[in-house]
Formats: structure tokens, C-alpha cells, sequence
């Protein structure tokens, strides 16, 4: 409700935590003020101290700087009534966004908010709408679709709240729908007020890594047998793993940080409204198994913190959720027919080969093996028909270090969802505590897993056919997120192991636990799985 207590700018917080799940990508903050709507928006502004661009919104082709449909979002508060020509400001951002984009508006609402020339109206305001007017013109622009409309009276709000997407168009009826609309439902994109779809519905809120996402599948598994209909709430990163999962109805997606960490508990509250059940899942195991810096956890001595955190990651997951007598669970990944055909078209081509899917890297420093060009050219030159896929991200392939004909370096190349299906169908899956290994534990596939800031009771206690190896150096498992530099040494050299093997002139950093495993264990239990797979070919 309007009165002079309330109007006092910051209008965008108010609306923040309703459109939050559209503030993906690149966005514009049209008349951001003094604070944008999220950090990672461009800000645009006349004056204020959040704007990265000063200029004159009110000029003809205000935002000529940018060329057509450049960004994902544009989002404006409180400002479009500062304007007379409606029409030419709202086609002008319309014209920066993307197909497929969204134009985010939260504005005063006639009925609850001093008209134009009254008693306490803002004197910028240039004209009364109503969010039907607004729709009214962009409706006329041709590639317009009506996303959420809705009008806010409560607490110290006196506005109305406007969604629209810019039509994809040409591009949908060219393009298969799973790549135009690559999530179920809404496209991850969900306003608030939320229109419920049943009478049971079930919101489940899980941020976090790769690995994460794959412990969740149990708890949506159970939550489906009881009949909800799952409203799943995670980033992007992580909605990849889960796309294809039977179990989730509807994806509510945003990207990291766009609500602050000191603001997450208020916003969990808000979009939990109207939900029968909330499963919060978020700082399951982080926090609470793996203690971050800063905390006084992670000063607790190694045999406190081992007493405090030595908990299966799945137990606790499960137990989060509100089933603390389901344990044991192992995750479930669900994939498509073509991505199914497309790895076993893969491993057709090795089929005489003892096929190797080695995970690099993770999220954190000490999930990277120092010695993997070690251990993979003597593998080759003892064993010609081993073949070995790298897999990992981006950055991933600064580690592939080596050039063998038996070695392909998928990092960057396949996607996580490629990579993870891939364990599935290898002969062996290699690497530390990744992702991708976690992916693997869905399958009867052998693993060698490096554990570093877990013990097997954390990590590998229900695994099937899993050597967890561990290094012999005191501070593992160590139980802690570490992002910096604390837990690295600096003393492995890369050496070449035969002429195919191409050397690195660098020297290489690995974390303690890492460093401290070495390659002769690994290629111990790389060949006790290669002979046992060579013994029933021979048969």
C-alpha cells in the first residue's frame, strides 16, 4: 500500500524475488537508480550510482549503442511512466531483445498509486498504466506473448508486475524443439504469484555442483511415488544433469547469485508460499559434511571434524528431504533416445577396445590428479588396446597434457550430459571426486574414484564395483571446501614416459592428497579391471 513511508525508491527489491528465475543471461536494467535488480545487469540511468552506462533514456533511439537483440532480459522499474511517447520507448527495448528474450516491467499501478497531477504523485511521471495498457502495445509488435501479469497492493506495494516474451518465431518451426525449448514446461522461467497446477505440489530448491544434482534424483524419485507434482529450483549449470528426469514437472532455473547468499532464507520463503511441501536441499552436505573456510568447523581438528562429518552424502541428502530411514539410495540419470544412440555409436567404434572415461577436473583445486600423463602413457605402452576419452570442461584442457592415437581429449568438446552417459557404456571410469564419477554410480560400470575431501563413507559406501583409492599423507579426508591455495605443493615435474608422450615445460600443482597418490597405485588397479575384462573376451 502507497504512502510517503513506502515510495522511497528501491522498487526493484520488491519485485526481485517473483522474477528472479528470468534474470538469466545477458540483461539490461533500464533506469536502475541507485541499485539494479541484480548484480550481474547492465545498468542504464540518466544519474544514479548503480548505472555502468549514463545516458538519456528519453532520447530517440535511447539505446541505439546496442544493436538488435543483444540481450536475454530487460528489465525496468518504476520508469516507463517518466515517459509521454509509450509506444516508441517500449518498441526501442523491445528491439534489443533476443528471441526468445523476455521484457520484465514493474510499475505503479493507477488504483494504488496518486495519479499523474495529484496529491503526492511523483512529478517525473509523465502518464497512468495499467499493465493491460502496457501489453495492449507490445501485443501490436507481432512476436509477443503474454508470459504473467499480475497487480501488487500488499505491504509497501502499489504496482503491477508484467512479463513478455519475445516469440522465437522462424527459428521454432526450423529448429527441433529440443533445441528451441531445451527444459519442460516453462523453460525454467517462473513469476510469481505462481498459477498452481495441482492440488499437491512439491518445491524442491537444490544449488550446487554437478554432483549435487545427482544426489537429488533419489529424493525426486520418492517425492514422485507419493504422487506430487515436483517444482525443481537450481541453476542452469545444474538443470543440464536433470533435463530428462521423469520426475520433475516443471524447472523454476536462476542463475547463481542473482538473489544474494544473505537474502536466500526471505526468498525461500517467498516462493515456497502456496506449495504444499518445500524441500530445501540446498547446504545438505556443503556446510554441513564439507566445512567451508571462514567457519569454525573447518579449524576443528582432523579427528573432530572426521567425528562430525563422516556421513554417507546420500544418507544425508535423503535425510534432508525427510527420510531419514532411506538409506542406502543410489541416483538414477535419464537420457534420450538420440543421446543413448549417439554413445552407443560411440563405444560401437571401440568396440575391441578396453574403453577408459577419465574425469580431469572439478569444481575444486584438489580435484585435480597431477600425474594423469603419467599414469596414461604407461597405460599405452603396455597395453595397446586400452583407449582412453578425457572428459571435463573448458579449462579442462589445459590438463591434457599428452598426444597418444589412443588417447581423445574430450574436454570442451563433449557435454557433461555426453560425458556422464558415457559411464554408462565405458569399460572403466577414472578420475577424482567429480561429477562425473558421481554420474557413474548410477551404473554397474567399474570406477576408480581419487578420493580427496571425503572418506568412503561419504562418497563410495554404496557404490557398485568403486576402488576408492586415498593418499597416505594425515590430512585425509579433510572434510573441507577449499578454494584457494592452502592444501597445494609444488613438486611434480611432468617427465616423459615414452616417445609418444609429449612432455609439459611447466610445473605442475597438485593438492596434497592428490599429489601424494601415485601412479603406480593407479595403474595397479587400472590393469586388475583390464585384465578382467580381457579375460572374459578371451573365453
Amino acid at each position: 500500500m502507497w504512502n510517503s513511508q513506502t515510495s522511497q525508491g528501491y522498487e526493484a527489491q520488491k519485485c526481485r524475488y517473483r522474477v528472479a528465475s528470468y534474470l538469466r543471461g545477458n540483461g539490461l536494467d533500464i533506469g536502475c537508480g541507485n541499485e539494479k535488480v541484480c548484480s550481474e545487469a547492465t545498468g542504464i540511468d540518466i544519474a544514479g550510482t548503480a548505472a555502468d552506462i549514463k545516458l538519456d533514456l528519453s532520447a530517440d533511439n535511447a539505446l541505439s549503442i546496442f544493436a538488435d537483440g543483444v540481450f536475454d532480459y530487460v528489465f525496468s522499474s518504476h520508469c516507463l511512466e517518466d515517459f509521454k511517447c509509450t509506444k516508441e520507448i517500449l518498441a526501442e527495448w523491445w528491439r534489443v531483445i533476443k528471441p526468445g528474450g523476455n521484457l520484465i516491467l514493474y510499475g505503479p499501478d493507477p488504483d494504488y498509486y496518486p495519479r499523474v497531477g495529484t496529491a503526492g504523485a511523483n512529478t517525473n511521471h509523465q502518464c497512468d498504466l495499467y499493465w493491460q495498457d502496457v501489453w495492449a502495445i507490445i501485443k501490436k509488435f507481432g512476436n509477443a506473448k503474454l508470459m504473467h501479469g499480475s497487480r501488487h497492493n500488499e505491504s509497501n506495494e502499489y504496482s503491477w508486475q508484467l512479463i513478455v516474451r519475445k516469440r522465437v518465431g522462424l527459428l521454432r518451426r526450423i529448429l527441433p524443439a529440443c533445441m528451441t525449448e531445451p527444459l519442460k514446461a516453462s523453460n525454467g522461467f517462473v513469476a510469481f504469484p505462481r498459477k498452481k497446477v495441482t492440488k499437491k505440489e512439491c518445491l524442491v530448491i537444490r544449488y550446487g555442483a554437478l554432483g549435487d544434482a545427482v544426489w537429488a534424483t533419489s529424493v525426486l524419485r520418492q517425492l514422485k511415488s507419493e504422487g506430487y507434482y515436483i517444482v525443481y529450483n537450481c541453476t542452469p549449470y545444474s538443470a543440464e544433469v536433470l533435463r530428462e528426469c521423469p520426475w520433475i514437472d516443471e524447472f523454476m532455473l536462476q542463475e547463481r547469485d542473482v538473489v544474494p547468499n544473505p537474502e536466500l532464507g526471505p526468498y525461500w520463503e517467498e516462493i515456497g508460499k502456496g506449495f504444499e511441501r518445500v524441500v530445501n536441499l540446498c547446504e545438505s552436505v556443503e556446510k554441513t559434511l564439507l566445512v567451508r573456510q571462514g567457519t569454525a568447523e573447518y579449524h576443528l581438528s582432523h579427528k573432530k571434524r572426521n567425528e562430525l562429518c563422516n556421513v554417507n552424502y546420500m544418507d544425508r541428502t535423503m535425510d534432508a528431504a525427510g527420510y531419514p530411514d532411506m538409506k542406502g539410495q543410489l541416483p538414477e540419470l535419464h537420457f534420450t533416445d538420440m543421446e543413448e544412440s549417439l554413445a552407443r555409436i560411440i563405444r560401437g567404434m571401440n568396440e575391441d577396445k578396453f574403453m577408459i572415461i577419465w574425469s580431469l577436473s572439478g569444481s575444486s583445486l584438489h580435484k585435480a590428479y597431477p600425474w594423469t600423463h603419467i599414469v596414461a602413457g604407461t597405460i599405452h605402452q603396455k597395453h595397446p588396446d586400452i583407449v582412453i576419452f578425457t572428459v571435463g570442461d573448458e579449462m579442462c584442457k589445459i590438463l591434457e597434457s599428452w598426444n597418444h592415437h589412443n588417447t581423445l581429449n574430450k574436454s570442451g568438446v563433449w557435454t557433461i550430459r555426453q560425458s556422464m552417459l558415457m559411464t554408462k557404456y565405458a569399460d572403466l571410469v577414472v578420475g577424482p571426486e567429480t561429477g562425473v564419477l558421481n554420474a557413474a554410480s548410477c551404473y554397474d560400470t567399474p570406477k576408480i574414484v581419487f578420493l580427496s575431501h571425503s572418506s568412503p563413507e561419504n562418497l563410495t559406501k554404496y557404490w557398485k564395483n568403486c576402488t576408492a583409492l586415498s593418499a597416505p599423507v594425515n590430512c585425509q579426508p579433510c572434510h573441507r571446501l577449499i578454494y584457494d591455495g592452502e592444501c597445494l605443493v609444488s613438486k611434480a615435474q611432468v617427465k616423459t614416459v615414452d616417445g609418444n608422450i609429449i612432455p609439459l615445460n611447466v610445473r605442475h600443482d597438485g593438492a596434497k592428497c592428490m599429489e601424494a597418490l601415485k601412479p603406480e597405485r593407479i595403474i595397479e588397479a587400472i590393469e586388475k579391471y583390464y585384465r578382467r575384462w580381457k579375460n572374459v573376451r578371451q573365453k
